[in-house]
């Protein structure tokens, strides 16, 4: 196998991984200084499942860089959602489909175009409700004989 065909972590000398290579985005969660970007609502008209597709997308990490036409783009996506619930037409989801992954809707689609969230840092009030429900679970649990 030359080295064309080997996956970057395969090769000599490539970066331990995705979060160490310079190829990959690393995006933050946070607030953007993009905050004045109009967010589009969900159509009403939409089926339940487009409406939450849709929903779902302001809730996703990579939304945070969205820039307006992008929004555009994932009204165009949920419309094509709801014609294909609407219809069951395989050539409508095959454009849905293909507009979610220029959003970089699922991971598989991120990693495509070398984009990588990152895990919020935990605050200390979430690490110290995780150890009382450790403590909570130990004073639980008792040795089984």
């Amino acid at each position: 196998m030359t080295s064309k065909h080997k996956r970057p972590e395969q090769r000599y000398g490539a970066p331990a991984g995705p979060g160490d290579d310079p190829r990959y985005i690393r995006v933050s969660e946070g607030k953007s200084a993009r905050d004045e970007i109009p967010i589009p609502v969900a159509d009403p008209s939409w089926k339940p499942k487009a409406r939450s597709w849709f929903n779902s997308l302001k809730l996703s990490g990579q939304s945070e860089f969205f820039e307006a036409s992008d929004w555009s783009t994932a009204v165009a996506a949920a419309d094509a959602y709801n014609l294909f619930l609407l219809t069951w037409n395989a050539s409508i989801f095959a454009q849905f489909v293909r507009l979610s992954e220029r959003l970089g809707c699922t991971v598989i689609d991120r990693k495509k175009s070398r984009i990588e969230l990152a895990e919020p840092d935990p605050t200390d009030e979430d690490e110290d409700a995780a150890d009382e429900a450790v403590r909570g679970w130990h004073g639980r649990l008792t040795v089984v004989k």
